[in-house]
């Protein structure tokens, strides 16, 4: 898997200029929605960042874009999020 900081080459038509933010966001939703995370499972943002070697605010936003569209919740502001979405709900 190419890392999520990999830049399109230059006239690439298939290149998704999404932040890095969006992509990561959009990994983590589909390893959600495919069962890899499963309801209750604890997503660290620093953990995060270093498996997909982005910085920690890259992930924090991906983290708050998932839980705007509710597959994630954060039980309070320092501490971890926690996957919320459960198939078929």
């Amino acid at each position: 898997m190419a890392d999520i900081s990999d830049l399109p080459m230059l006239h690439d038509i298939d290149a998704d200029y999404a932040p890095q933010y969006v992509k990561l966001a959009r990994i983590l939703r589909e390893k959600i929605e495919s069962g890899q995370y499963r309801r209750g499972d604890t997503l660290a943002a620093a953990d995060l960042a270093g498996q997909y070697k982005v910085s920690v605010p890259v992930t924090c936003s991906a983290l708050a874009m998932l839980a705007a569209n509710r597959y994630v919740g954060r039980p309070g502001p320092f501490r971890s999020y926690l996957v919320i979405w459960q198939a078929g709900a």
